[in-house]
């Protein structure tokens, strides 16, 4: 496969990620528009950055930041969001900590001022190879329903017509796989504190969808 400059430099970012995160004993889940390229087994577009979020990064983070800087990464981290941002080549990857708690995954996407929660098992179990290499994903039912909340999670976010693009391809490959894509609206929500804050407040009483029965439980977020 031919590959441009840019998405030469995304495959390195990747392959690095993955091996980065297994000598730190966890693991990264890539997320955004590499997720249909991965699903894909290639390239579909240029790519400027990678988005990923880290199991226990926090408890990482000190050996996660000197793998990355050995490797020759500027690494810088965000103590206010707890974002860790890798830059190299005019290209970066950002990571968020991802906690799981049994069926649950707890995606902190503004440090402890915002999660989304979505069921456990929506995260690649096993690595996927893409161009040659190694790389978790966060697959394209979290894609789907991370890009259907993304309003809510930020009220300045504007869809883009890559966005709206993203969303057809993903609705027609999980209607592809006979489910029905308004069913995962159900299973993934998010609590904002920082937006709350600023007076943005769509979510009464966020309640978790129970994966295993498809039914409605009773369980609040806990914030």
């Amino acid at each position: 496969m031919d590959l441009s400059e840019n998405n030469s430099k995304c495959l390195k970012f990747l392959k690095d990620i993955y091996e980065v995160s297994s000598e730190a004993e966890t693991k990264t889940y890539i997320w955004g528009g590499l997720i249909s390229d991965v699903a894909e087994g290639g390239f579909l577009r240029e790519h400027g950055d990678i988005d990923g979020f880290t199991v226990d990064m926090m408890n990482k983070l000190h050996v996660l930041k000197t793998i990355y800087t050995e490797r020759g990464y500027l690494v810088e981290f965000n103590s206010e969001f707890n974002i860790l941002k890798i830059s190299m080549n005019g290209l970066h990857a950002t990571f968020n900590p991802l906690d799981i708690d049994e069926n649950v995954a707890m995606w902190r996407h503004i440090g402890n001022q915002g999660t989304v929660f979505f069921p456990s098992e929506w995260l690649d179990m096993e690595p996927r190879r893409f161009c040659d290499i190694n790389v978790y994903t966060a697959g394209i039912l979290f894609d789907y329903g991370f890009r259907s909340i993304a309003g809510r999670c930020n009220p300045s976010w504007k869809e883009r017509e890559k966005d709206k693009m993203a969303m057809a391809y993903l609705k027609e490959k999980i209607e592809g796989m006979g489910m029905d894509s308004s069913t995962i609206l159900g299973k993934i929500w998010s609590y904002n504190p920082f937006w709350a804050k600023r007076g943005y407040d769509p979510f009464k009483d966020p309640v978790l969808v129970v994966p295993e029965t498809g039914k409605q439980g009773e369980e609040s977020c806990g914030l």
